[in-house]
């Protein structure tokens, strides 16, 4: 494989063991972007360095470039004075390792001897550079390496934010969306963002909080009204004064939402909630039994177990939202069946 001298990139170092970790990327003819993963050992014997010039000579058939030696070493030698202090076993203090790039060739593209917020915008800049390059994933933990520095950067923290809702990980979307809207509390997107992570994690009534905060600031906000539909039908409540609202802002975008996105499941369904089995469907609706799997399948009609049954409060539900909205071609005519028994009277 031949390949040229991407970057260098510090991870972490573990005082108890003297292990300094890095990668090295490399861009190769071959179109791939192959990262070499290695451990220096500080502390001991030998030029520490030694690992990282062999694994250069057999896979990039490069000589550790000078600008390399240079940081590697300032790094090192900082590195071994802090060890000698009082703190020196204090793995905390040595966060500030996992910032550190280097540049093969450019001194003004590397991170060591530059004040932090230039090191911030250098950062920054690799991040661009690798997401225009498509690799995504690089360039996101450029920006979570940027927040080692500076932690309030709203940039940075919108574009991981972008990131992992893209990548569809509602856990760190929540985390970063949290960290984003204590840095900014006015930036609606931020709290919107943060009510997605949060609904997506079955957490609603955090997420209703969320929604709330933004349409007390824009009560005309689409997504926040159709985040809280779903966030109060989760919950079993009544969603459809925010759909309704929607529905006034923007038509297709509600009706877009409702067949793709919208989830018609309760988190807490009724005690003695009546379940319908999947052969009693059809007879209920009006419609064939192809027809009911497709409302389960292309419609999300929630299902309560494998054969296709359903719960009549969800049944309710999600007809109910097909017939107002106009969502099928044709209304279905039902309405939940007179209890056998009536509830006695107190």
């Amino acid at each position: 494989m031949r390949a040229a001298l991407g970057f260098l990139l510090l991870d972490a170092f573990d005082p108890d063991t003297g292990e300094l970790a890095l990668r090295v990327g490399l861009d190769a003819d071959t179109g791939d972007h192959p990262v070499l993963r290695m451990k220096l050992h500080l502390g001991r014997t030998g030029d520490p360095l030694d690992l990282l010039k062999r694994e250069l000579r057999t896979h990039a058939q490069m000589p550790l470039p000078s600008l390399w030696e240079h940081g590697l070493r300032t790094i090192i030698h900082a590195l071994e004075a802090e060890l000698e202090g009082p703190e020196g076993r204090n793995a905390l203090r040595y966060l500030w390792v996992g910032t550190q790039v280097l540049h093969p060739s450019d001194p003004h593209q590397g991170t060591p001897n530059h004040p932090v917020g230039q090191q911030v915008e250098i950062l920054r800049t690799w991040s661009h550079r690798l997401e225009e390059a498509g690799e995504r994933v690089r360039a996101a933990e450029f920006m979570e390496r940027l927040l080692l520095l500076a932690p309030r950067d709203l940039g940075a923290l919108a574009r991981l934010s972008a990131f992992f809702r893209d990548q569809g990980l509602p856990e760190e979307l929540a985390s970063i969306t949290a960290r984003w809207v204590a840095a900014d509390p006015r930036s609606l997107e931020a709290r919107l963002r943060h009510g997605e992570a949060l609904l997506a994690l079955g957490r609603c009534d955090e997420a209703k909080r969320a929604f709330e905060a933004v349409l007390k600031a824009q009560p005309l906000h689409l997504l926040a009204h159709l985040g809280m539909a779903q966030a109060v039908g989760l919950l079993g409540g009544n969603p459809f004064p925010h759909l309704d609202a929607a529905q006034e802002l923007d038509a297709p975008a509600v009706a877009s939402a409702l067949r793709e996105t919208f989830d018609f499941r309760l988190m807490n369904p009724p005690m003695g909630d009546r379940v319908y089995a999947f052969e009693e469907l059809p007879g209920l609706l009006g419609v064939s039994s192809a027809e009911v799997r497709g409302f389960q399948t292309e419609r999300a009609l929630p299902v309560a177990d494998g054969e296709g049954a359903v719960r009549e409060s969800e049944l309710s539900r999600w007809v109910g939202v097909m017939n107002r909205y106009h969502l099928l071609p044709n209304p279905l005519n039902w309405s939940a069946p007179t209890p056998r028994r009536l509830p006695e009277l107190a």
